[in-house]
């Protein structure tokens, strides 16, 4: 199966979810690795679910780790890509081994010069941004406008306020780079709905 555009999951934590996002020709699976976080992927888990999915690239969510944690974690899991879920300083991006992620926050009081004085300066450095966003719960005019600013600029993916009804408009007027999703803990073991994710996957399905 192929998708019209570029799709990360973040949030993976079981095999369920990476097993049926792989089939659908996600290009990247993120697994929360937040040191802190009590809702981390364990390592044996972790390890289990990397060996059974293929074809689909794997990336690390981190918070705060250092950047040698990073890399051992990234060698130990086999990681394709660092997700950052808070800005880092330049100097420690440059010190992680695979390509990185950032994640940005907008809200209603986001200034659109600083946003973008802000990635234009970590462009560089970055592999690509994924946006978020705590106080827009869907996309409509008064921030698609702002996002289309963005996607112009810098390759970014777009984490929020997606759904089957407005998927492609937003391809249509933004032109991301791709979107971001989010996975979901199983029903139980082996058992998952698969319901919201499936019908995105199935308006941007290649005809």
């Amino acid at each position: 199966m192929g998708l019209r555009t570029s799709v990360i999951v973040n949030g993976i934590n079981n095999l369920s979810d990476a097993r049926y996002c792989a089939g659908m020709g996600v290009d990247i699976i993120g697994f929360n690795l937040k040191l802190d976080d009590p809702e981390r992927v364990q390592p044996q888990a972790l390890k289990e679910i990397t060996g059974w999915v293929a074809g689909v690239q794997l990336a690390g969510e981190f918070l705060r780790a250092r950047p040698d944690v990073i890399n051992e974690m990234a060698e130990e899991f086999g990681l394709d890509y660092i997700q950052l879920d808070v800005p880092y300083l330049i100097d420690e991006i440059e010190e992680i081994n695979k390509p990185v992620i950032q994640k940005v926050f907008i809200n209603k009081d986001t200034v659109e010069s600083e946003l973008l004085e802000m990635m234009e300066l970590y462009s560089t450095v970055v592999h690509s941004f994924i946006i978020f966003s705590d106080d827009f719960d869907t996309i409509d005019e008064t921030n698609s406008r702002f996002l289309a600013a963005i996607a112009k600029n810098f390759k970014v993916y777009i984490g929020f306020g997606i759904d089957k009804n407005n998927i492609n408009a937003v391809l249509k007027s933004i032109k991301p780079t791709g979107i971001g999703l989010t996975g979901g803990h199983e029903i139980k073991p082996g058992l998952k709905d698969f319901d919201e994710l499936a019908e995105i996957f199935e308006e941007i399905e290649e005809a």
